[in-house]
């Protein structure tokens, strides 16, 4: 019994020792099958074609993307009149031509384009523009692209700043001989290049005697129609920000990083002799560096926007030789909507003020510092221009290569308030008559406006 105990014992062990090493072969076994399994539904990370194939999908998202970005080509907004569409590259300046009949714009495509928009021709029945109502003529930078475009007063010639050669540039605009035919666009001559550092403006006096050229380095220009050197000034900003001249040709002005904008008189003879750059008078009373400034169309205001988070409206129709200063009109607050520099324009009736701050545009009445509108996201890129029409109609904004046209809603709000107390206090009857019409107008297309929103 004793050795059949032991016989049976020693069976048991060696059954116990096969079984185990039967289920450790089984487990690794298929611990393989599910690795290998897993391996395959990856695709094989050391295997080129499959590790491609596997990232095909998340490439497909990429269209996606560029398309949200380009979204803006399909903005909307009732107060939108049209996208002015056609460049191909982020717009960098545009400027109108004095006799307000055409825009011209410039952008990184290496292009310059006119537009002859009809604004005259717009109503209270018409609402909206589509792009075969806009006619255009294109023209190209040969070798490089334009940053700065300007008209010249007589509307006959371009003046543009090319981006890699740093100089002045001029195309003439020769009219068609078919009544009503767009101009064409040619180079004319260039100017040679003056300065190193990049140029952030020109302009061109209103009374065609002088051109008008700055630097962030505080190197403000004043040329003649040649491109010769008149006169230099260092405007001791720290970074000049902005220069224009003022429309009625006596002025330049630039604003930068110090808190006021400094005033220039370009002085001429009687015969028309170009006589000295006399420092004229400043606008005061911000408390950080103004980033833009624009005037009204007679020069007697000036509208400046400010880092400290204000913007003011000044009274510059002044004698500033007997001692006279700028004063304060309004001032008000704007909202900052990042760190880019924010643009302001002075509607020329005076009425409203509009401030391009990063994607969005705000609408401020001049009468109270009231905000009376904002209209956000209208660019894929910070809004970089910012112009009314010379009928204080129209809204133009760029920031990217679409150019937004808005009817100015708030303007016309205020324009019909403001002619029905003219209406009261009118005493002739031929003024009266005019009044009745403009306000006539006026409410036909504020209703129009109400029944959109």
């Amino acid at each position: 019994m004793a050795f059949d105990f032991g016989i049976v014992i020693l069976t048991l062990v060696i059954g116990a020792l096969i079984a185990v090493l039967v289920w450790s072969l089984t487990k690794k076994s298929s611990e393989s099958s599910t690795k290998g399994k897993s391996e395959k539904a990856a695709g094989g990370k050391k295997d080129g074609k499959k590790s491609s194939g596997a990232q095909s999908k998340p490439a497909k998202k990429k269209p996606a993307v560029a398309i949200s970005k380009d979204s803006k080509s399909t903005f909307t907004h009732s107060w939108l009149l049209t996208s002015l569409k056609g460049h191909t590259g982020a717009i960098t300046d545009m400027d109108f031509s004095a006799n307000g009949k055409h825009l011209a714009t410039c952008a990184e495509d290496r292009s310059l384009m006119l537009w002859k928009l009809n604004f005259g021709r717009l109503d209270s029945t018409v609402m909206e523009l589509n792009m075969k109502d806009i006619r255009t003529v294109r023209a190209h930078v040969q070798y490089d692209s334009a940053t700065l475009i300007r008209w010249s007063p007589d509307s006959k010639a371009l003046l543009t700043v090319r981006a890699l050669g740093n100089n002045i540039e001029i195309y003439k605009v020769l009219k068609k001989p078919e009544a009503g035919g767009l101009p064409s666009v040619q180079v004319s001559h260039a100017f040679e290049k003056t300065r190193e550092a990049d140029l952030l403006a020109i302009d061109v006096a209103s009374t065609g005697r002088f051109i008008m050229t700055c630097t962030p380095k505080n190197e403000l220009d004043v040329l003649d129609l040649k491109g010769n050197l008149l006169a230099s000034v260092i405007t001791n900003q720290m970074e000049t920000y902005s220069a224009k001249i003022s429309p009625d040709g006596r002025f330049v002005a630039t604003s930068g990083f110090t808190p006021e904008v400094k005033v220039w008189e370009v002085v001429f003879s009687r015969s028309g002799e170009f006589e000295k750059l006399n420092r004229a008078f400043e606008l005061s009373g911000h408390t950080s560096g103004i980033y833009s400034f624009d005037y009204s169309p007679d020069s007697g205001r000036m509208v400046t926007i400010s880092k400290d988070g204000t913007w003011r409206l000044y009274n510059t129709n002044i004698d500033y030789r007997q001692g006279q200063l700028a004063t304060l009109v309004v001032s008000g607050k704007w909202k900052s909507e990042g760190n880019e520099p924010a643009r302001v324009a002075l509607a020329p009736d005076g009425r409203v003020v509009a401030i391009g701050s990063n994607c969005s545009l705000y609408i401020y009445s001049t009468a109270n510092a009231e905000l009376l509108a904002h209209i956000p996201d209208i660019h894929a890129a910070p809004i970089t221009r910012l112009r009314f029409d010379s009928t204080s109609r129209f809204i133009l904004t760029t920031g990217d290569k679409y150019v937004r046209v808005f009817h100015n809603v708030p303007g016309f709000k205020i324009a019909a308030a403001d002619l029905e107390v003219k209406l009261r206090k009118a005493t002739g009857q031929a003024l009266k008559e005019r009044c009745q019409i403009q306000l006539k107008e006026a409410k036909a297309l504020v209703e129009l406006f109400n029944a959109r929103n």
